[in-house]
């Protein structure tokens, strides 16, 4: 993998942290802990508002660019995967363009 790839977590704006956004960023944390243990590879960074209230609590990946929404501490496991594997992105939880 050539650049690391940064999971950007809503944890400071308005709605995602009152939908559970903290919770996910903590699942998201203890996924990367358990699928690349060293840290070279995945990051979580929590931030502020991402501009994408209605589908809260959302994600952001890059450097792909994926949009997540909806997003529930169990759906954790399987974008950390994704990601780091170089998979196709969680489909059920993608924010579209136009949504």
């Amino acid at each position: 993998m050539s650049k690391k790839v940064k999971i950007y977590i809503c944890t400071e704006g308005k709605k995602c942290p009152k939908k559970g956004s903290k919770d996910v960023a903590r699942a998201l944390k203890k996924a990367v802990d358990t699928q690349d243990p060293d840290g070279q590879s995945i990051v979580v960074k929590e931030c502020k508002c991402l501009d994408l209230c209605k589908k809260g609590p959302a994600i952001v990946v890059m450097p792909d660019k994926v949009r997540y929404g909806r997003v529930e501490p169990e759906d954790a496991g399987a974008i950390v995967s994704a990601h780091l594997n170089g998979d196709d992105p969680v489909s059920r939880l993608v924010i579209k363009k136009k949504d």
